[in-house]
């Protein structure tokens, strides 16, 4: 059962007399006391430009002090932005993302497939207003939003972000339930700072960016987001992505959480920046816990450019699926504990598994390693060009293809490569010049 803000009647006063008189007959439909966006002149039908109807209801319900405005099942054609107020919450009728019909032609015959938003503005223009944003402890929840003018048979228009903060930053923004059929940019909580965000059931086929995280000093949440291509799953769209897309972008985040958290079919899975700020205060890497993520089909599922020197980013109980590169420029910890992880797809960095650089430690813990991809015939596994490693309690499980399964190379300041199993003959390439511990190691070979 959602929870709807009540308005005060001093709050419904100000809201002026046309909506007073409106409510009077207000649809059954409408929940308890949420601002209903037909009252404001919304049409749906998927012609009507519904954008001033939208902020009016959205500024509404801010003004008599936060609550929720309503969206009913239609196709709301927004040739506009919206800002989503403070303390305000915009919602549809979804209670997880949804379904709905991927073409512009079936959506605009108004046909109430749910909460549909149809997105019209900043067409060729990446970085141009945001379709929606969010402000201070504002909510988009249980809606759809597709853009009719994109299409899977050409390479992608670019777009603005579909959901941001407030321009001017925003802390305690909330995506709930949303549905996101085929962004060129899905969600930025990076431009401006984002404390306290919170993302849980996001779904979307994003073209060119998925989520990008940054100026975050204070705990981000996001639970099960999932992008794969239910829209545009071949075709120049597709390719585009393939050569292109970045799924997960994470700068400066402190405590960062990312809880089942899934991509598929992109050029970078889950990628991990300094900060884009020249503020002082916001330098650096950042640090994350994925938990229960996947990176499957991608180019590079994990790419490191820097992480936060003191804490790093860990992937527990995660399936990757694509390589594994580490920057030279990064000083922060990885680990990868207890996950699947299943090679190159691709095989373009001439590796098997992982290529590290940088002075950061990056440890592999009681993982299971089966490159699957036939493409993937490249002797080295794991190749520290550099830094610090451990690969401690892991199973090799690939058998007919000799490999080589950790290369040392002579920057390595240390390794510890003990307690591993392995179907084929268990091989390590010791060049480094720094300490290194090497034991207890088993094949079946």
């Amino acid at each position: 059962m959602t929870r709807r803000t009540a308005f005060t009647t001093a709050g419904l006063t100000m809201l002026g007399s046309s909506f007073a008189a409106s409510s009077q007959g207000a649809d059954p439909a409408t929940p308890g006391s949420a601002i209903d966006v037909r009252h404001f002149g919304a049409k749906g039908d998927g012609k009507t430009d519904d954008t001033a109807a939208f902020q009016a209801a959205i500024d509404a319900a801010h003004t008599a002090g936060g609550g929720s405005v309503f969206v009913p099942a239609g196709t709301y054609r927004i040739e506009g932005s919206l800002i989503i107020r403070r303390n305000v919450t915009l919602e549809g009728i979804f209670t997880a993302p949804p379904t709905i019909p991927w073409t512009a032609e079936s959506l605009g015959k108004g046909a109430p497939n749910g909460s549909v938003l149809l997105a019209l503005s900043g067409k060729g223009d990446a970085g141009g207003t945001p379709f929606i944003q969010l402000d201070y402890n504002a909510t988009l929840k249980g809606l759809a939003v597709f853009y009719p003018e994109q299409t899977d048979t050409n390479p992608p228009v670019a777009y603005p972000w579909t959901i941001s903060s407030l321009l001017t930053g925003a802390d305690n923004c909330s995506i709930v339930d949303v549905l996101l059929v085929n962004p060129y940019q899905a969600v930025d909580f990076g431009g401006r700072h984002t404390g306290r965000h919170f993302i849980r059931n996001l779904n979307a086929a994003p073209l060119h960016r998925g989520l990008f995280i940054d100026h975050c000093l204070d705990v981000g949440r996001v639970e099960n987001v999932h992008f794969w291509p239910f829209w545009g799953a071949t075709g120049a769209a597709a390719e585009y992505r393939r050569k292109h897309g970045k799924a997960f972008i994470i700068g400066r985040s402190d405590w960062q959480h990312l809880t089942n958290c899934f991509c598929i079919d992109y050029e970078t899975g889950f990628q991990f920046i300094p900060c884009t700020s020249a503020v002082a205060a916001y330098q650096g890497g950042g640090n994350a816990h994925i938990i229960g993520g996947g990176a499957d089909g991608c180019n590079r599922a994990v790419h490191v450019v820097e992480l936060q020197g003191h804490s790093g980013t860990r992937f527990t109980n995660s399936q990757i699926y694509g390589d594994i590169i580490v920057e030279a420029s990064n000083h922060g910890p990885l680990t990868f504990s207890a996950c699947g992880l299943f090679g190159s797809m691709h095989a373009s960095h001439g590796i098997g598994l992982a290529q590290i650089e940088g002075g950061g430690k990056v440890s592999f813990t009681d993982c299971h390693v089966h490159c699957i991809d036939p493409r993937n015939m490249h002797r080295p596994l794991i190749h520290a060009k550099a830094g610090r490693l451990q690969v401690r309690g892991c199973e090799f499980l690939d058998g007919p293809v000799a490999r080589d399964h950790v290369v040392l190379e002579e920057d390595v300041f240390y390794a510890n490569i003990s307690d591993n199993t392995s179907r084929s003959a268990f091989t390590i390439v010791n060049r480094a010049k720094g300490k290194t511990v090497v034991r207890d190691n088993l094949s079946e070979a």
